[in-house]
């Protein structure tokens, strides 16, 4: 029997229509209800009027607590009508809320350390840009200076970080050198790079403050793809995924040797589904549906159909 996994998106996809795009049901607006206590005044305002500063969520110390929450709305949403998925992991930010849906942290929790996480990454040094880089070996980094590999997606894609002002050199050297493509990202922190170093300790230590239960379901670790079940592998892979590489190759490699030939990606976005989907998975992005019911025939009747 083939079996599914839920997997949260990063940053990037975000739009200030966000949280009126998806058909949210009485589920889902009673968890933004309950988690806009654990926002930051500003960004618990926002939501009122998401229209008068569309820039907020593109801000870091905004766009992360604010995702987050929207992904716990949309698992409120989803949750009871899936059957249990075999795993969950998430791209970047996007980790920390797989331990929401994996119920190993509360909704509060993983809005409340988001900020955190934002306010940490913002501080912990210069600014930072990144870069996605396609046509390209990863290794070719390593011939670049004041570069950091930050996500390896593939043999031939993946994300670059470097501070703030050296990005465009940076991109025409990865052009001149053949790549097909050399993207600026609209972040404005090198994620998963030493350069965010001074955040990872304070983010520990924050988690080792934290209340754990028990995950239902295995979480996979960015860094590495191992699963986590106990609270000691989340307080060593979650901080470190915050300057360390993030191999989302290796995750998307588990993901078929587990047996989960069927992907589910909660957004904002639809790049890992489309990423999953040219690995050879059945993959869909939630908000290609027009109901939480929706999403969850196409997951019933493609795992019924894939036997």
């Amino acid at each position: 029997m083939s079996a599914f996994a839920v997997v949260c998106s990063g940053q990037g996809a975000q739009s200030p229509e966000l949280f009126s795009q998806f058909p949210f049901t009485a589920r889902g607006l009673a968890m933004k209800e309950r988690l806009q206590k654990s926002l930051e005044p500003e960004a618990a305002a926002w939501l009122d009027d998401p229209k008068k500063n569309p820039e907020v969520l593109f801000q870091n110390r905004f766009s992360q607590p604010l995702l987050c929450l929207y992904q716990a709305m949309i698992w409120a949403e989803m949750e009871p009508l899936l059957p249990p998925p075999a795993m969950v992991t998430g791209y970047s930010l996007g980790e920390l809320s797989a331990y929401g849906c994996a119920g190993a942290l509360t909704p509060e929790d993983v809005v409340r350390l988001a900020t955190l996480r934002a306010r940490l990454m913002d501080a912990a040094g210069p600014r930072g840009e990144l870069i996605a880089v396609t046509g390209l070996s990863p290794k070719t980094v390593e011939k670049c200076a004041d570069a950091h590999l930050a996500i390896v997606i593939g043999d031939d894609h993946f994300v670059v970080g470097c501070l703030a002002g050296r990005a465009e050199s940076l991109a025409g050297e990865f052009r001149a050198g053949g790549a097909n493509c050399a993207t600026l990202l609209a972040m404005t922190v090198a994620s998963h790079t030493p350069l965010l170093d001074a955040a990872v300790e304070p983010f520990r230590a924050a988690l080792q403050s934290t209340d754990w239960c028990p995950p239902g379901v295995p979480i996979l670790a960015g860094i590495n793809a191992a699963k986590v079940m106990r609270r000691e592998q989340m307080e060593h892979t979650l901080p470190e995924q915050i300057h360390c590489t993030i191999r989302w190759d290796h995750v998307q490699q588990r993901f078929l040797e587990s047996g989960c030939r069927v992907l589910l990606e909660l957004g904002p976005g639809r790049q890992l589904s489309h990423m999953a989907a040219a690995r050879g998975l059945e993959a869909r992005a939630v908000e290609e549906f027009r109901s939480p019911e929706g999403v969850a025939a196409w997951v019933e009747s493609t795992l019924q159909r894939l036997g």
